[in-house]
């Protein structure tokens, strides 16, 4: 047995109920929902000693042991006091500009989860960190992207997990027999790309007439104190970008259009009636992609760009489009809504079910604590059947990593090189071409 803890910044999230959390996400952020998800999926194995610390304690249900903390420091130097083996928290560039890691107590081992992506300056950081035992991505593609700096040596992925039914037919309609529905899923900030999908939209319409638009998430999934704008859906700014794409000639939201603001596991009863399923239309931030998989499991099709996290969990990649822009997201939604139906749900429910399962993953992390147990920071052999050699000059990559490797890392690394002026600026125009 070992005693793990998990650090969940909350903080912003005084009125969440994590109660339902092993039934699907009561609608905040994917990494919030993932953190307390392993730690109660880790307490009802009864294999290991788990606490969680939080800046709110109320709502968790009743076998998980939760106690409260100002910051991650003091959960911290609690897991230490109380001798715990490993604490698990999700990497953000704030803890390290507010030193949390000065002076860690050696019998505490730090797993960094990395649900976002990282800079080149974290990765020297925590390179650098004896106490930072094992740094777990989310996905193969993501950790693929640092195999030619040093900090690589202790890297791994895990997928995320879901709560998945056993019996895949259960509640699901048949796509042929479902209606135009399109529905987003996410956060409404302007990182997860809905505005692209709102710019779409006409064009989808005069294509397909009867589609209709369900928008599931709000501008408060990550902070209940979010000051939205007029229509209550975004703050000001964002919805002053999206909105006017989605106003009728009166000015009035259109009615193809529904805001069904922010939701829990209710929102199953919307996405099993959808026939395409549209996550993070941008792919700028997403390293895994959750709302891919719960479109999915619900037997919709997905469509959304090609990135790190959809090259792992969209199961048909042909729905996958390369530009950032408007029109190839169109030209691929309404391609999904007037095609003849040819996906096989079983396929992609065992596709989801080998991959994504939480008494998949658990088990993984389980052996992730047995490595570690050894002095080993991997379950996985990352040189082995690189998938996607292809995808943002990987095959580059592995060449300069042995190159790197070979001369003790004294070439700067390819993130390094991406957050160059030049290539930030020529991401930035392109961006701006959607």
């Amino acid at each position: 047995m070992m005693n793990i803890s998990f650090y969940l910044n909350n903080a912003q999230l005084p009125s969440v109920s994590w109660q339902g959390v092993m039934r699907g996400n009561p609608g905040v952020g994917g990494s919030e929902y993932e953190i307390v998800l392993l730690a109660c999926a880790l307490s009802k194995r009864h294999a290991h000693d788990v606490t969680i610390y939080a800046h709110n304690v109320e709502n968790f249900p009743e076998y998980l042991h939760v106690e409260e903390v100002a910051d991650l420091y003091e959960a911290i130097q609690k897991s230490s006091r109380k001798n715990f083996d490993y604490l698990i928290f999700k990497q953000d560039p704030l803890w390290i500009e507010r030193k949390y890691f000065e002076n860690v107590p050696h019998n505490l081992g730090l797993i960094l989860w990395c649900h976002n992506f990282l800079t080149s300056t974290q990765m020297d950081y925590y390179s650098g960190l004896p106490a930072v035992k094992s740094v777990i991505c989310v996905g193969r593609e993501q950790v693929d992207l640092y195999r030619d700096h040093q900090l690589f040596s202790k890297m791994d992925y895990i997928y995320n997990g879901f709560p998945i039914s056993k019996h895949p037919s259960t509640g699901i309609e048949p796509l042929d027999r479902r209606k135009n529905i399109v529905t987003y899923v996410g956060s409404l900030v302007p990182s997860k790309g809905f505005q692209i999908l709102a710019k779409a939209w006409k064009t989808i319409l005069a294509s397909v007439p009867d589609a209709q638009l369900y928008v599931i998430g709000s501008g408060k999934v990550y902070d209940d104190n979010k000051l939205l704008g007029e229509y209550g859906i975004a703050d000001a700014k964002f919805e002053q970008e999206f909105m006017p794409y989605l106003l009728d000639e009166k000015g009035e939201i259109m009615p193809s259009v529904h805001f069904m603001g922010r939701m829990g596991t209710e929102k199953s009863e919307i996405i099993k009636q959808t026939k395409v399923g549209v996550p993070n239309p941008s792919g700028d931030t997403e390293t895994f992609g959750i709302g891919a998989v719960e479109f999915e499991i619900m037997g919709c099709r997905v469509v959304t760009r090609r990135c790190c996290g959809y090259l792992d969990t969209v199961y048909n990649r042909d729905n996958l489009y390369g530009p950032r822009r408007a029109t190839c997201l169109a030209k691929h939604v309404i391609k999904a809504l007037k095609e003849p139906v040819k996906d096989d749900y079983t396929l992609v429910y065992q596709f989801i079910q080998d991959k994504f399962s939480i008494e998949q993953t658990v088990v993984e992390w389980e052996h992730l604590f047995e490595a570690l147990k050894n002095n080993q920071c991997r379950i996985h052999n990352l040189d082995k059947d690189i998938p996607n050699k292809t995808y943002r000059g990987k095959w580059f990559r592995i060449i300069y990593a042995k190159i790197n490797r070979l001369i003790g890392y004294r070439l700067p690394c390819t993130t390094r090189l991406e957050e160059s002026r030049i290539i930030r600026k020529i991401r930035c125009i392109n961006n701006k071409l959607y």
